[in-house]
């Protein structure tokens, strides 16, 4: 009997409740010089979200019909590359997670210790490889630097958050609900704070660079606290709204250098070794510091539905990211 792959399939644009179904089709045979992996987890992102509804770059890029998610982690269950052996735990950075078996390319897999746990080896790419890239390779981070970020709370929030007190530097931290925080060692702020009052009166340091994951109204609140020739880096649009024109004149009367930050762009540029060279330098600075990446509860493939509801209109509360399991 042929086994079979159960699979979320995204068959046009829209609410995840109207554009998507679980199928069940027949596993092929492997093609050459590709890796079977048999998903154990794979997480919900924003950036699914944005996917399934053909939000901006979404919509050119991952047209449907389409399996959505971008990252996995797995075991092999059959290799026709010789870098990858039945049994090895790895991480999958591909479009098209959300399914029980994945056929990929050598270049979109990476090892992963045997004994790390899959809810949080899932989430060793896109938020944690972003992460990793702002702060040791875009901007460079040390001791020096005083760092404001938004999204405090989110995923890759806790990250930079995490990341602050192996790598050196200082973060302020907007969030909506600072009580709930948990990381203590930060300067938390409110996202409904005058942030440069705040800062003043608390007597924080000035932030010399902004990493912005909503863009519109709210992003233009970090520019404001930066001291002048200072850095801001946007990386996620969050608001679905664009900059202001009062946000691109503060960027020319004050000189801050402006940059936006895409995965995908700063894989490209780098090249294919580099890309598994930062991996292996992330995943062995994440173990040997403990940074967390947390899980609020796995869900199985045939309950997509509840998920995506939770993941919509609870995400504000949930303690980690939604996982999907097969079963």
């Amino acid at each position: 009997m042929c086994e079979m792959n159960a699979r979320i399939k995204q068959f046009c644009f829209g609410k995840p409740e109207e554009s998507l179904t679980l199928e069940r089709v027949p596993l092929r045979d492997l093609e050459k010089d590709k890796v079977r992996v048999r998903v154990e987890a794979a997480n919900i992102n924003p950036s699914d979200l944005l996917s399934i509804y053909g939000v901006g770059q979404y919509r050119r890029f991952h047209k449907p019909p389409r399996v959505p998610g971008f990252e996995a982690a797995g075991k092999v269950v059959e290799s026709n590359h010789p870098g990858y052996s039945a049994g090895q735990r790895v991480l999958l950075a591909a479009s098209g997670a959300w399914q029980e078996y994945i056929d990929a390319l050598p270049d979109n897999i990476f090892h992963i210790p045997q004994d790390l746990e899959s809810g949080y080896a899932c989430q060793l790419y896109i938020n944690s490889l972003t992460a990793w890239a702002m702060t040791t390779e875009v901007a460079n981070l040390s001791e020096r630097d005083v760092v404001i970020i938004n999204a405090g709370r989110s995923a890759i929030g806790k990250i930079f958050s995490q990341l602050s007190s192996s790598l050196g530097y200082t973060v302020i931290v907007i969030t909506s609900s600072p009580e709930n925080y948990p990381y203590q060692s930060n300067y938390v702020l409110s996202s409904s704070d005058d942030f440069c009052r705040e800062i003043v009166s608390m007597g924080l340091p000035r932030p010399n660079i902004a990493f912005d994951a909503i863009g519109g109204g709210e992003g233009e609140k970090l520019l404001f606290t930066l001291c002048d020739k200072g850095r801001f880096i946007n990386y996620g649009t969050l608001s679905l709204s664009f900059y202001g024109s009062r946000f691109f004149e503060c960027l020319r009367d004050r000189q801050i250098d402006f940059r936006t930050f895409f995965l995908r762009h700063w894989e490209s540029s780098i090249g294919k070794d580099s890309r598994r060279e930062n991996f292996k330098k992330m995943l062995d600075h994440f173990m040997v510091h403990k940074v967390s990446l947390d899980v609020d509860r796995y869900v199985p493939f045939e309950e997509f539905k509840f998920a995506m509801n939770i993941a919509e209109l609870r995400s504000k509360s949930l303690f980690g990211k939604l996982v999907f399991t097969p079963d």
